[in-house]
């Protein structure tokens, strides 16, 4: 009986991931000051989206939240390990907790892009999320197939509009850039 040799696998640490939040307010003003705490927290803002479509919750999460009529997504010059998402996730907390009494809706929800895939933070158990750390589980809502970027079935409505889409389409050009340049 012949030997079959099966080959070993390697760990490597996967390239850097764009980095972005989605803003869901009411204020303008608040939304400016997300900014302001975002980018002392994380780094310049690269892209900044116009009014989007309003983040309309999924059923699993209307009971913890409420959500604003506006919506707007920022993203920014660095680059982050996966890993890092449920750190950020913690720091988005600390945003919204400063800005709360200012906008009562005001929710972020931070994520990161790869060339593969778009996947966002949250704090509740679903069955298509996966745990990452200290009660973040990470959620996939588009994947790259075929020359374009897909929405998952169970993705919140936000990223099955047109807006978003393009908005996503966007800064997955910029990221596949910023990976040539290297």
């Amino acid at each position: 009986m012949s030997k079959i040799q099966v080959p070993l696998e390697n760990l490597s640490k996967p390239t850097p991931a764009s980095f972005f939040l989605i803003v869901s307010y009411e204020s303008e003003e608040v939304f400016f000051q997300v900014k302001e705490f975002a980018e002392n927290s994380f780094s310049k803002s690269m892209y900044e989206s116009v009014a989007l479509p309003k983040w309309i919750l999924p059923d699993s999460d209307k009971m913890l939240y409420t959500s604003g009529n506006l919506t707007r997504i920022l993203s920014f010059t660095r680059r982050i390990h996966r890993e890092e998402l449920p750190s950020l996730f913690k720091e988005c907390l600390a945003i919204t907790k400063k800005l709360r009494k200012k906008d009562p809706t005001i929710r972020l929800i931070p994520g990161y892009m790869t060339s593969h895939n778009v996947v966002i933070a949250s704090a509740i158990d679903d069955f298509h999320r996966m745990y990452l750390f200290h009660g973040v589980y990470g959620e996939l809502v588009y994947k790259y197939l075929k020359s374009q970027l897909v929405p998952q079935e169970v993705s919140p409505p936000f990223f099955h509009t047109k807006e978003a889409l393009y908005f996503f389409a966007n800064l997955r050009d910029a990221h596949e850039f910023h990976l040539k340049k290297k």
